[in-house]
């Protein structure tokens, strides 16, 4: 991975980075743990919300996609829609420090194209002109296999800070489940369970703060390698 790309990724990492190191671990024991967000999960979120919507909110969806528009679920039903200016999230960039984000998906669509010569923008771009969901969906999924390695990578190289590595990991849990889990859940079940696995097996190697159990960078490094190899194989090139 780039440096460029190693400074987006960290730039991408929300103030939910303020997480206790045991919060990261919560996964491990509560069924009902819900990885943090970052202004990109929840704008992919509800771009995927809109998308699935009957009312066929394509023209918001295109505003949420290229950042002009924020948008939030008002209370009472997922199907309504409260637009509000543009509100840059508060995000983490490569020195911790807390900085505001103007991002967008479409931006973050752009860097990947130019980063590894792939087409996302023009694909998604194109799909939702043409209201064609399906094709905006898998888009996103191979823009997430990219974010998601990047995220790894950069996990892999503070993961001898046990405290910082236990931070991130919450936001490779988000990145997974926020436009992957879903897919592989329904269209490839196995890889899904293999997925899980991969992760679960993640975290336990990232070692303990608390307890100074130090982290385990080979079992660490096989299973980002298991993941990665069964969310391509599921979702494609990336």
């Amino acid at each position: 991975m780039t440096s460029r790309a190693r400074i987006a990724v960290l730039m991408l990492t929300s103030a939910a980075l303020g997480l206790a190191p045991s919060d990261a671990r919560a996964h491990l024991f509560h069924a009902a743990y819900a990885p943090p967000e970052n202004q990109l999960t929840r704008d992919t979120r509800l771009l995927r919300l809109m998308l699935d919507d009957p009312s066929e909110r394509f023209d918001l969806a295109h505003q949420v996609w290229d950042g002009t528009t924020r948008v939030r679920l008002k209370p009472g039903g997922f199907r309504r829609w409260l637009v509000r200016p543009n509100e840059p999230g508060m995000v983490f960039k490569a020195d911790y420090q807390l900085h505001r984000w103007s991002g967008s998906l479409k931006a973050e669509a752009g860097r990947i194209d130019r980063e590894y010569g792939s087409d996302l923008t023009l694909r998604i771009e194109t799909g939702l002109a043409e209201r064609r969901r399906d094709a905006v969906k898998a888009a996103l999924r191979e823009m997430y296999v990219v974010l998601l390695r990047e995220l790894l990578d950069a996990l892999w190289l503070h993961l001898d800070q046990t405290e910082v590595a236990a931070r991130l990991y919450p936001f490779v849990l988000r990145y997974y489940t926020v436009s992957l889990e879903g897919y592989l859940n329904t269209s490839h079940p196995t890889a899904a369970t293999t997925a899980r696995a991969a992760l679960d097996a993640m975290a336990r190697a990232l070692g303990d703060p608390e307890t100074g159990t130090p982290p385990s960078p080979e079992a660490f490094d096989q299973q980002r390698r298991r993941l990665l190899r069964v969310v391509v194989g599921a979702v494609g090139p990336s």
